[in-house]
């Protein structure tokens, strides 16, 4: 009896431990040689519920979602993607006026940004995200043809978010 308890318990310890974890990385960041010259306060960024675990979210049938099974985020992504977007924001504009709001600032930034994401979840056919700030609305689809294409579209996905809103930015 024993050594079903020990093997029960090896079980459990390597069935937890060979979860894959993800982080969704904009690698392809390029320096912009124009500096932008408005300081930029980026507040935290909103996520729907089901975002705000390490477990990778996906849509079934009847609106039901599920979770990956092996597969989780290696951080959490409220604070992560915020992150990302500043890091994405200072190399691309140029510029270190860029920062978390309020709790890297003693100054009251000339553009307040308040990312809101809608809805960022796969389902069996695609990646979706629905996302918005100031006066903006982004939406996109990416197309997927596995469940191991899922974390790729949406990191693609976020980037194009990025993309989006830079080119908001610099028009201003």
């Amino acid at each position: 009896m024993r050594i079903f308890y020990i093997i029960l318990a090896l079980f459990m310890l390597y069935g937890c431990a060979n979860k894959k974890q993800y982080l969704l990385i904009n690698q392809n960041i390029t320096h912009s040689t124009k500096k932008f010259n408005k300081s930029i306060g980026i507040k935290n960024i909103d996520l729907p519920q089901y975002l705000l675990s390490k477990n990778i979210p996906m849509l079934e049938k009847n609106s039901e979602i599920i979770y990956l099974k092996n597969k989780e985020w290696a951080t959490y992504l409220d604070i992560y993607l915020t992150n990302r977007i500043v890091a994405t924001l200072q190399k691309r504009l140029n510029s270190p006026n860029i920062y978390r709001y309020p709790q890297n600032s003693s100054t009251k930034p000339d553009i307040i940004l308040n990312i809101v994401i809608h809805k960022f979840i796969a389902d069996k056919n695609s990646v979706t995200l629905d996302a918005s700030w100031d006066n903006t609305l982004f939406s996109i689809k990416i197309p997927i043809n596995s469940k191991d294409e899922i974390v790729d579209a949406m990191n693609r996905a976020f980037s194009a978010l990025e993309d989006k809103l830079i080119l908001d930015l610099e028009n201003r």
